[in-house]
């Protein structure tokens, strides 16, 4: 009798223990995913102060491709920083591995990812659509849904620059 208690008290310990552990790793990549926002933001005013725009995009999976090639001064796309080139966010260096990695290729172009490896979301170009004046930004959370005109529901853990 005894020894089933013991273990009926370990296997809720254990219950807490995994529960707990799966909003860490939730919490530290909802983090992880702001700092990267924050990031990119800064590299991008920084590119809007030399340039005098905003690189354009549409919001889709792929909107971060071109920012990808303006941040990090690989306008022909193939990995690597061009000489001559201003290299505004060296995070997004493809040739970084393991936690650090912020890109992907897909296809031929390099996509900036949050930390659930979904493609970030870039509008420039479309004042009726945008949330601020400048550009948007977002991530769509650790469900991978919703979109900024969307349902309540959908958008709830996405993360965004206009909140």
């Amino acid at each position: 009798m005894e020894l089933m208690v013991v273990i009926a008290i370990i296997l809720v310990l254990a219950t807490m223990v995994i529960s707990g552990v799966g909003w860490y790793k939730r919490k530290a990549a909802v983090g992880r995913t702001q700092v990267m926002m924050a990031s990119i933001e800064r590299a991008l005013e920084e590119y809007s102060s030399d340039s005098g725009v905003y690189p354009a995009g549409d919001g889709e999976e792929g909107s971060t491709a071109d920012l990808y090639k303006v941040l990090y001064g690989d306008p022909d796309g193939d990995g690597k920083s061009n000489s001559g080139e201003t290299v505004y966010l060296s995070l997004l260096d493809p040739n970084l591995t393991g936690s650090k990695l912020t890109v992907e290729k897909v296809g031929t172009d390099y996509i900036i990812m949050d930390a659930w490896f979904e493609p970030f979301r870039y509008l420039r170009g479309n004042p009726a659509a945008q949330m601020n004046p400048d550009f948007d930004l977002w991530s769509l959370g650790v469900d991978g849904k919703g979109h900024p005109n969307g349902d309540a529901k959908s958008k709830q853990d996405d993360l965004t620059n206009w909140k």
